[in-house]
């Protein structure tokens, strides 16, 4: 299979590994000390070498560097009875492969010499280096026709200040596009402000977007200007606008009508120019059906409106979108990856990606470190999406969006044995946020049990 040098001053356990290593098909060679594997490595050209760390003339450790710089595409497994951190975050720092304990586990061994002598079948050429200047992360890529659209559209947004409403699944990019929209804009230099919704306590909300007054409420020691007013002739981006209360909803959309605004406690009138732009994951028009979202609002907001397809709709831009988030991965964690095997690549594009491009980019992030070179991995890929799945909800894929969130608001009740302040303070938000969305759901507490064994009169 692939040709394994074995570096152990331990006489009986170097004829064992060898033994067991040949039985497994490999072509197996044995040294003793640094000078003797290195020379060995030199004209044997090994895929894969086993290093002790303690050996009779120097430490292993001391020969990772030699050894990489002579076979850079070899890979070092280094063995110790000694289980110090340090010298496990030095062999990995110096480009081990992966660092196994004595006594080994002889499964283990097995299992990491096959990763490490495996040679994958690589897609077709090297990624190429990203253009100057294109290490953006809010860049938008893809060339599938949905993308393209999109593409056109933030091209006529750019040439006036119309408000936009984005729809799209969470992590579908929807931020990544506003941004598109301002910085293509005229006002491109100005202030780009993002209110998310979803996080913002109700009392706070209207001070963040309006400003305040000294002395207006409890704790106002000082005037505070708004994000409108900030926002200066810049844009302003409400990330989860289906989660604003009905009454800041009426005001949004008295600013929208009049471009005029009062400071929470303030008396004079002012105005701002900045553009809005409010994307959301939940159905407005739905909601606008209920009484949840107000419908004049909604007809405001979408003056344009942009849908963004999930991945799962576009997976021809996933071989676009690997390349670009790997070359932002290796500047901004340092890895190296140049190259993807292709069982990984065929492991990206037909997986379901209910997490959307974010998810990507955390699965390829994981991937990339764990695959400890220049080649992204189909194992990594694996172990990565594998752990992906195991942290989501079973059934979470297959819900809606309002039923994942009711499920939700029903797990922390239970926890917190149905008390508000604390199932409030647990999902980060505030009671009446908290009450409003029970109502939403329909979502009551349950009688006690003493109350549920009390016969009816």
């Amino acid at each position: 299979m692939s040709r394994l040098v074995i570096i152990d001053d331990e006489v009986n356990l170097q004829k064992s590994l060898a033994l067991f290593l040949s039985e497994r098909g490999h072509e197996v060679r044995t040294a003793s000390t640094v000078a003797e594997g290195l020379a060995l490595a030199r004209s044997f050209l090994p895929a894969v070498v086993v290093l002790d760390v303690r050996l009779p003339d120097a430490s292993g450790l001391d020969m990772l560097g030699p050894l990489k710089s002579m076979l850079p595409q070899c890979r070092v497994i280094v063995i110790t009875a000694f289980h110090d951190m340090e010298t496990t975050i030095q062999a990995m720092r110096l480009g081990a492969f992966d660092y196994l304990h004595k006594p080994l586990d002889i499964d283990e061994l097995e299992q990491c010499v096959r990763r490490a002598a495996h040679v994958p079948e690589l897609t077709a050429a090297p990624l190429a280096p990203p253009p100057p200047g294109d290490g953006q992360p809010n860049r938008l890529v893809g060339n599938s026709r949905a993308m393209r659209q999109i593409f056109k559209a933030i091209g006529l947004l750019s040439q006036n200040l119309a408000t936009v409403l984005i729809q799209g699944e969470t992590g579908t990019g929807k931020e990544v596009i506003a941004r598109a929209v301002h910085d293509n804009s005229p006002f491109g230099q100005q202030p780009f402000l993002t209110i998310d919704c979803s996080t913002l306590v109700d009392n706070l909300m209207e001070s963040e977007l309006f400003g305040h007054e000294k002395g207006s409420f409890t704790g106002a020691a000082l005037a505070k200007r708004g994000r409108l007013e900030l926002a200066e002739k810049g844009t302003i981006f409400f990330d989860e606008v289906g989660e604003l209360p009905l009454h800041l909803q009426a005001k949004l959309l008295r600013f929208l009508e009049r471009r005029e605004f009062t400071r929470v406690g303030g008396v004079k009138t002012l105005r701002s120019q900045a553009r809005i732009i409010a994307a959301t994951n939940r159905p407005l028009e739905e909601m606008a059906s209920r009484g949840q979202f107000r419908p004049d609002l909604l007809f405001r907001l979408q003056v344009t409106a942009i849908k963004v397809p999930p991945l799962r709709e576009r997976r021809e831009d996933i071989a676009d979108l690997v390349p670009f988030f790997l070359g932002r991965i290796n500047r901004e964690m340092h890895t190296r990856v140049v190259q993807v095997e292709k069982t990984a690549m065929d492991l990206l594009t037909a997986s379901r990606w209910p997490g959307n491009v974010r998810e990507l980019l955390n699965i390829l992030t994981k991937a990339a470190l764990d695959s400890r070179g220049p080649v992204l991995l189909a194992d990594a890929v694996k172990a990565a999406l594998s752990l992906g799945q195991t942290a989501r909800a079973p059934s979470l894929e297959i819900l809606s969006l309002a039923e994942a969130e009711k499920r939700h608001l029903q797990q922390v009740l239970e926890t917190t044995r149905w008390n508000v302040t604390a199932a409030a303070q647990a999902l980060g938000v505030s009671r009446p946020t908290l009450r409003s969305r029970l109502a939403r759901h329909g979502l009551t507490r349950p009688p006690s049990p003493e109350a549920a064994a009390q016969p009816a009169k």
